[in-house]
């Protein structure tokens, strides 16, 4: 993968701690992103089929290279439990360049650390 000169911080929401601890661990895994954090439980209440629903689920937060967001979203959509799931990706304005760089490097197979 390319260096990025661009973060882009990612969110989603699956509804089991074990569900959110996978996905994480399987966007690690596949250095799709540098980080990702999850959440305490979250109140989501949302419109589905016509109903106003209101459920427990888990925030997921994942920091991620530009030039992985496709491949991303690709990844969190094929193993993600929902029918429709929340996909928001938003570019970090400011960046410090450590933290770049070392993005940079756990996702380009660049560093261990």
């Amino acid at each position: 993968m390319p260096k990025s000169d661009n973060l882009y911080v990612c969110f989603t929401t699956v509804s089991r701690l074990p569900e959110a601890e996978s996905l994480a661990e399987d966007i690690v895994k596949s250095r799709l992103a540098a980080c990702v954090q999850i959440d305490s439980p979250v109140t989501s209440l949302y419109r589905w089929r016509g109903k106003v629903e209101k459920e427990e689920e888990f925030r997921i937060v994942i920091y991620a290279l530009e030039t992985s967001l496709e491949k991303l979203e690709s990844f969190v959509d094929d193993r993600h439990p929902y029918d429709t799931p929340k996909w928001v990706c938003c570019r970090a304005e400011k960046v410090s360049e450590k933290y770049l760089k070392w993005a940079n490097d756990v996702c380009n197979l660049r560093g261990f650390i």
